[in-house]
């Protein structure tokens, strides 16, 4: 064997003890970083102490989203239908639901006798905010935009919109739209086992 291909030989395998060496070391230091954090309490505490914020903020964003989808499905409606407020009863406290269902019954037999109407109310989410949120209950100011359209969304052949006077409708809908105001509510939840339910909804000037 030449000198020069020794030389090489000699530069390879040192080359390969290095980078051996240096895993082996970086296995150690990893180990040793681990170790201190494990057994370091104040680390253990901080992590705990993000990981419950985390879980916090994850909740208050769930009772969020529950109020606004709440809201916008109670405030959004069809003339002489009321799955706007029977479709939420399961998400009300006992005494809510007991205040609804004798609105809607009482609405109901007012209205039975009067010939049939084409107008919809729908209500979207401008933005809300947290007044109160604690363990057990909650408090939200939640705006909302309601258009109301002489018009509805009627069962015939298909599902199909109609004017105020029942006629098919095939236009832009946004010109069926006779009026547009926003909507101020508080909206109060109470948590009852592990669930939400909304126990009143109060609405403001408009």
């Amino acid at each position: 064997m030449d000198r020069n291909n020794l030389i090489k030989k000699i530069i390879v395998y040192a080359t390969i003890f290095l980078v051996i060496i240096f895993l082996i070391g970086m296995v150690f230091f990893r180990k040793d970083d681990n170790d201190v954090e494990k057994n370091n309490p104040e680390i253990n505490k901080q992590q705990l102490v993000e990981d419950i914020k985390k879980e916090e903020i994850t909740e208050e964003e769930k009772v969020r989203m529950f109020a606004e989808n709440f809201a916008t499905t109670y405030y959004s409606y069809t003339w002489g239908n009321f799955s706007n407020i029977e479709s939420q009863y399961y998400y009300m406290t006992d005494e809510m639901k007991e205040r609804e269902e004798s609105k809607a019954e009482r609405i109901k037999e007012e209205i039975k006798n009067q010939s049939q109407k084409y107008f919809t109310a729908r209500a979207e989410l401008i933005d809300s905010n947290f007044i109160i949120y604690e363990e057990t209950k909650a408090t939200l100011e939640i705006n909302l935009n309601v258009n109301n359209y002489a018009g509805a969304i009627v069962q015939r052949d298909t599902m199909i919109w109609v004017n105020e006077n029942g006629d098919y409708y095939e236009g832009d809908l946004n010109d069926l739209i006779v009026d547009t105001r926003d909507k101020k509510i508080e909206i109060k939840l109470l948590k009852i086992g592990d669930e939400w339910k909304v126990d009143e909804v109060e609405e403001f000037g408009e």
